[in-house]
């Protein structure tokens, strides 16, 4: 069995080492320019993690609580100087020359021009680890509707005495109360179970013997083949359901374990019987717990409750911060589902496919095995992955802006919080927002930098065959450190 491989995970705030006068330089500077780039839009919860206060940034670099409507984006500021390319390899250089990496792929261009400004192999197809979940993020807001919210009902069962749960998609539920100012845990089961109850109780009648539970949205294999075994054992990745708790996690009373459920769709229909049957029990209805078994909900059948998640543009968001690799293959299943695709891994593959040929990524060398970069098996270029980057950053309908705002700040939020935390690469935080990605010989970050001038860029920097990835994380948040002084 292989050593499990990791992905990054978020953890806890820390306050930046003192730099006299830098915030302070590059915010003026900024504001000079006049640049209100996405990369400068700054999240009120992490602001003051850098020293910066909410309410004194200009309101274009504040993010709207709500997913942004089209045409929400504000462009990169042209009038802002431009590195060299000289500056730019006097930059970049020195800091990646030391990792011990058998291949690399890097690619640094403007993101308003899209013209490199360095390349080295920039088309070497590579192993992407998690920026694998760029492409997912990109499909979903290509196919689907970023504000939609993700409906888990419960419907009138054929047979008498019967009811149905059906998944929607959301595996972000919890089992208690609905939470309207969460994302995990926006939607309760238990809060379900009160609206069927009372439902019930409406129609006069009788609480429900069975309880069937119908996870049809998906189709295909739950396991992806590609994935490894040991991966898999170790809960870095799962079996992939439409309805789960806590983003495929087994409950511990109404928090998350670090346990992984093996079918996460039946634990949330148990949940929902129990908590039917209690509700039930307080309203003068007593009834055994209902018994529990899949089944499909009858064409046409009456709903009786439902409860709604967090936006999908939301979900993108905690995907890419929190690096959340279930999260990741429901989210393609879904977008595949927006594409008239089966909601499948092929499904998947070929919305991300289809993504990727309509924001003008090309697609040469480029292989997709998974949604959220756990498959070795996935192969990417440094420059498929700015360019995608870039398509979120410059988008003129606002469509893909979600991506570009939702990666993690470099010091700030995310996977991103507990680096750039050396004296090297003190200048990025802040300015810097990007996808990391970590397995066992795989480094890579891709995302966009302001730079000391204003000028937004967009990296990608793709490392494989990594005999040491804290000194390569540490070499790639030199790099973008480095940018960020130009």
């Amino acid at each position: 069995m292989s050593s499990p491989r990791r992905h990054g995970s978020p953890s806890g705030q820390r306050r930046p080492r003192a730099r006299p006068g830098r915030g302070l330089r590059a915010l003026t500077a900024l504001l000079a320019a006049g640049c209100v780039a996405v990369a400068g839009w700054l999240h009120p919860h992490w602001a003051p993690a850098l020293g910066l206060g909410g309410d004194d940034l200009p309101a274009a670099r504040v993010l709207p609580a709500e997913a942004p409507a089209p045409a929400g984006a504000v462009p990169p500021d042209p009038a802002a100087p431009v590195p060299g390319a000289e500056e730019v390899a006097a930059a970049v250089g020195p800091a990646l020359a030391g990792v011990a990496a058998g291949r690399r792929s890097v690619l640094v261009a403007d993101a308003l021009t899209g013209v490199p400004l360095l390349e080295r192999d920039p088309d070497a197809p590579l192993v992407p680890a998690s920026n694998q979940k760029l492409v997912t993020a990109l499909s979903l807001l290509t196919h689907a509707d970023p504000r939609q919210r993700l409906r888990t009902t419960v419907v009138q069962g054929q047979e008498p005495g019967t009811v149905v749960l059906v998944a929607g998609g959301d595996t972000l539920l919890s089992p208690g109360g609905s939470d309207s100012d969460a994302v995990l845990g926006r939607a309760g089961i238990r809060t379900l179970a009160e609206a069927t109850a009372e439902a019930l109780a409406g129609r006069g009648a009788a609480g429900p013997t069975d309880v069937r539970w119908d996870a049809s949205l998906f189709s295909g294999p739950a396991l992806n083949e590609d994935w490894a075994a040991g991966d898999v054992a170790a809960g870095q990745i799962g079996p992939i359901t439409p309805m789960a708790f806590w983003s495929h996690r087994v409950p511990a009373g109404e928090a998350a374990s670090a346990e992984r459920p093996v079918d996460a769709a039946q634990d949330v229909a148990e949940v929902f019987a129990s908590e039917l049957a209690a509700r039930l029990a307080a309203d003068g209805v007593p009834a055994p717990v209902p018994a529990v078994e899949p089944g499909r909900a009858p064409e046409g059948a009456a709903e009786l409750a439902a409860v709604e998640s967090a936006t999908l543009a939301e979900q993108a968001e905690l995907m890419l911060q929190d690096s959340d690799n279930h999260l990741a293959e429901v989210l393609a299943r879904l977008a595949a589902r927006a594409a008239d695709r089966p909601a499948s891994f092929a499904g998947g593959r070929a919305a991300a496919a289809g993504a990727l040929a309509a924001q003008g990524v090309g697609t040469s060398g480029v292989e997709l095995s998974d949604a959220s970069g756990m498959s070795l098996r996935n192969r990417i270029s440094a420059r498929a992955l700015e360019r995608v980057v870039r398509a979120m950053v410059t988008d003129p309908t606002g469509a893909l802006t979600p991506g570009a705002r939702a990666l993690p700040v470099a010091g700030g939020s995310g996977t991103l919080a507990d680096r750039f935390d050396d004296d090297a690469e003190l200048p990025g935080r802040g300015l810097a927002r990007a996808k990391t990605g970590t397995l066992n010989s795989v480094v890579s970050l891709s995302g966009h930098v302001t730079t000391d001038g204003g000028r937004l860029l967009t990296f990608s920097v793709v490392l494989n065959e990594v005999s040491d990835p804290a000194a390569a994380r540490d070499a790639v948040d030199r790099a973008v450190s480095a940018l960020a002084r130009l």
